[in-house]
């Protein structure tokens, strides 16, 4: 067997495989050297979702006539000097194999003008690997326009990896929006096809908010949160309502103005906002990370999404912290209950018993419309009760008793079945004083929660019941834990619910987010915390 090496150009189809995966894949390293060109102006062009024409404009600083050829060469690029550069990048590109892939893969027409204006530009053509045309020209405006048609002209076998045009276009709306959203700085037009152009315009001191607003559907509310720490500093911007279809959602991540993707930090949002969003359903987020440039990694993938950060801890104990600060300061926005309708209860869960109730049909049959989510009037009372509108019906709702039963239920199927507890992304810490409850792990990972002993005060937290609300995460587990303390050797559920219903100190901030998500838990029998009342009852609250 002989080896021999590959020729050049069967080398530059294989990297263009690579490279151009997609064209959303192109249409990301077109525009990241526009950014890097310190463009204000990008024009895109969409035709047949980039296989037939992905066109693209900028004002950016233009290359001269003699530097032109070698931007299509592989490894060429100005970006980098030495190997440390790699690690303290301020740029996008810097391999220099984009344009060469393009090159060796399609049909291309290039044409620059370099920021000097008495300086010449040029125009190139390659088609498949092959200069057509290659010639000097000077325009009156600075820039570079990249015209590509037929973009596995060269590659045909490629496009069989093609997936469907819904597919392909949900991606490349994905790289466009991710520039639009982290560079309120750069005017951004966008043509689909022969339809109308989306226009992105500059915003007033380059306001990130209105850009976000911008891009999202009319009459959402965009709440936010920032955290900072040292050199490290993460914003989130995320909307309070939600569905079910992620098709169409702006969900990004950013380090530095560079898009990435990262699943951890992805289920670590939504985990801690499901007691904003119903459980299954996510809105729009969009999350802004600066670190210092050395304190990141993007040679991760050759597509530049993947990022390893130095600190990664920090910046999820960041992005974390403001989740929960944010969701604190919405909890806290509870409507007042007027003084008079106090007096229809007391704390004590066995006061329900004393309220007159409406027929049991209409009961159930309304009832179970709430656990549906459908929509209704929340008022919250010292986050300890809540009473319902639902129509002409009404409800009060012992809130630390609805959370017991969702735990319960959680811990009863985890004890049928050890497929419903599910791992945590990163283990949660809890004081815990050595060999308190550490005979007791084995009994307690059999309703779902898994600690390890980590130092002599400290446990963590390594697995939860599936589909346990990240907003009673914590409360759950510190009753689990005081319930083991309190001399118990194994798990009964009696003296369990006695346990958590001396524990209402440990209750989570109740919103109404939340108290939906609760009732929408499946397998949880109302009649533990739910009591319908008649209209006479609530007169005093709702007249």
């Amino acid at each position: 067997m002989e080896i021999e090496l590959l020729p050049e150009h069967i080398i530059d189809q294989i990297k263009a495989g690579e490279v151009l995966e997609r064209p959303s894949s192109l249409l990301k390293e077109l525009i990241e050297n526009s950014i890097d060109a310190h463009s204000t102006e990008i024009s895109i062009h969409i035709l047949d979702n980039g296989l037939s024409l992905l066109s693209i404009e900028d004002n950016g600083d233009g290359i001269n006539f003699s530097n032109l050829p070698k931007a299509f060469l592989r490894h060429a690029t100005s970006k980098i000097k030495r190997f440390e550069d790699l690690y303290s990048l301020n740029s996008y590109g810097f391999r220099g194999e984009a344009l060469a892939s393009l090159a060796a893969s399609a049909r291309v027409t290039c044409v620059s003008q370099p920021i000097n204006l008495n300086e010449s530009g040029g125009k190139l053509i390659i088609n498949g690997g092959l200069t057509e045309l290659i010639t000097p020209q000077q325009l009156n405006k600075k820039g570079t326009a990249f015209f590509i048609k037929d973009l596995f002209y060269n590659t045909p076998a490629r496009l069989k990896f093609i997936k469907s045009k819904i597919s392909e276009k949900i991606q490349l709306k994905k790289i466009i929006y991710s520039f639009v959203l982290s560079h309120p700085e750069i005017q951004f037009t966008i043509k689909w096809d022969d339809k109308e152009k989306d226009f992105f315009k500059i915003q007033d001191n380059f306001d990130l908010t209105k850009r976000i607003e911008s891009t999202l559907p009319k009459n959402l509310h965009l709440l936010f949160a920032e955290e900072s720490y040292m050199n490290y500093k993460v914003k989130i911007f995320f909307t309070k309502e939600a569905s079910k279809n992620s098709t169409h959602k702006h969900q990004f991540l950013f380090v530095n103005a560079r898009y990435f993707q990262d699943k951890s930090l992805h289920q670590a949002i939504i985990r801690n906002l499901d007691s904003l969003w119903s459980y299954g359903e996510s809105g729009h987020y969009i999350v802004i990370i600066e670190t210092p440039p050395d304190a990141i990694d993007v040679n991760v993938h050759p597509n530049k999404t993947q990022i390893k950060f130095l600190e990664s801890d920090t910046v999820f104990s960041l992005l974390v912290t403001a989740i929960r600060t944010a969701l604190h300061s919405i909890a806290s926005q509870h409507i007042p209950l007027p003084t008079e309708a106090t007096s229809l209860f007391t704390h004590d869960v066995s006061q329900f018993s004393s309220v007159q109730l409406s027929s049991p049909d209409s009961y159930n049959q309304h009832s179970q419309s709430l656990q549906q989510n459908e929509d209704s009037s929340f008022i919250i009372v010292d986050n300890s009760f809540c009473i319902i509108q639902k129509e002409t019906f009404y409800f009060i709702i012992n809130l630390q008793n609805l959370m017991i039963e969702v735990l319960l239920s959680l811990v009863e199927e985890c004890l049928t079945n050890e497929e419903n507890i599910s791992p945590l992304l990163v283990s949660e810490p809890f004081q815990v004083k050595n060999n308190a409850i550490d005979k007791s792990f084995e009994q307690i990972k059999k309703l779902g929660f898994e600690f390890d002993r980590l130092s002599s005060d400290v446990i963590i937290l390594r697995t939860i019941p599936k589909n346990l609300p990240r907003a009673i995460l914590d409360c759950s587990s510190k009753s689990i834990i005081e319930y083991f303390l309190d001399f118990k050797d194994s798990y009964n559920q009696n003296d369990f619910k006695i346990c958590l219903l001396k524990s209402q100190n440990k209750n989570p901030v109740f919103n109404t987010q939340l108290i939906k998500t609760l009732l929408a838990m499946p397998n949880i029998d109302n009649k533990y915390f739910m009591v319908q009342l008649n209209k006479k009852n609530l007169g005093t609250v709702f007249s």
